[in-house]
């Protein structure tokens, strides 16, 4: 059976947060947006979440982001 924390990351992969960030980000962020993405994930009731998993997360989505970027 998975964690709550592996649950909630999945359930946050299944939404548009992290691109959202990421976009409104133009795919470049510094720590303290991070932190406050981070502290968001909390007010929306994604935690426990592994954090260093978050962070993979949205440098996947940042691929994904420049990818597309770059395709046009």
């Amino acid at each position: 059976m998975a964690s709550n924390a592996e649950f909630n990351l999945k359930r946050l992969a299944k939404t548009t947060l992290p691109m959202d960030f990421v976009r409104a980000h133009s795919g470049e962020w510094d720590h303290q947006a991070w932190l406050e993405f981070c502290a968001s994930l909390e007010d929306k009731g994604y935690t426990p979440v592994d954090l260093d998993q978050v962070g993979l997360l949205l440098e996947q989505k940042k691929m994904e982001y420049w990818a597309e970027r770059n395709s046009k």
